[in-house]
C-alpha cells in the first residue's frame, strides 16, 4: 500500500506544481508548499480513498497548504485574489487534473490490451527513449518500417482511449 501510494504521489508530483504555480509567484515559495502538501499527503495517506481521483485530494490539500503558507507568511497583500477565486482556481484545476489521470488511465489500459511484442516497441521507443534506427537494427527491420508501426500504434492507442473516454461518459 504505502509503495503504491509513493508511486501516486510521484507521478503527480509535476501536475501539483503546475497547480501551486497558479498561485505562487516564487519558485522558493511552490517548492515550500509542495514539500509540506507532501508531507500532509503522507500523513493522510490513510484517508486517501483509492476509488476516488488521488489528484482531486491532493489538490485540495495544496489549496489549502497555499491558503496556510500565504496566511502564515502574511503575504496575502502579495496576490490580489479572494479566497473565492483561489477555490475557482482550484476547481479548475483539479478537474483538468482528473481528466489527464483520466486519459492516461485509460491509455495503461489499451495498452495492456496490446500484443506483448507491440508493448515491447512502445516501451523500448518511449520509456528507453531508444532512436528508430537503434530499434529498426535491433528487430531487423527497415527505419520507415519501424517509425511507420509507431504511428499505427499511437494512431491506434488514440483511438482506444477516446473510445473509452466515450464509453465512460455515456454511462
Amino acid at each position: 500500500m504505502d509503495e503504491e501510494f509513493v508511486t501516486t504521489m510521484a507521478r503527480h508530483q509535476l501536475p501539483l506544481t503546475a497547480f501551486l504555480r497558479t498561485f505562487l509567484r516564487s519558485p522558493a515559495d511552490v517548492d515550500d508548499v509542495l514539500q509540506e502538501t507532501n508531507l500532509v499527503l503522507w500523513r493522510k495517506r490513510e484517508e486517501y480513498d483509492p476509488e476516488r481521483p488521488f489528484a482531486s485530494w491532493a489538490c485540495r490539500i495544496a489549496q489549502l497548504q497555499t491558503l496556510a503558507f500565504l496566511k502564515s507568511k502574511g503575504r496575502k497583500s502579495l496576490i490580489s485574489l479572494s479566497e473565492n477565486v483561489i477555490e475557482d482556481l482550484a476547481n479548475r484545476a483539479t478537474m483538468q487534473l482528473n481528466q489527464l489521470d483520466q486519459r492516461a488511465e485509460e491509455l495503461r489500459n489499451c495498452v495492456a490490451k496490446l500484443p506483448s511484442s507491440q508493448q515491447s516497441i512502445l516501451q523500448s521507443r518511449y520509456q528507453h527513449n531508444v532512436s528508430v534506427n537503434e530499434l529498426a537494427k535491433r528487430l531487423g527491420r527497415q527505419p520507415q518500417a519501424v517509425a511507420m508501426t509507431l504511428y499505427r500504434l499511437r494512431k491506434s492507442l488514440k483511438e482506444c482511449v477516446e473510445r473509452a473516454l466515450s464509453a465512460g461518459a455515456a454511462q
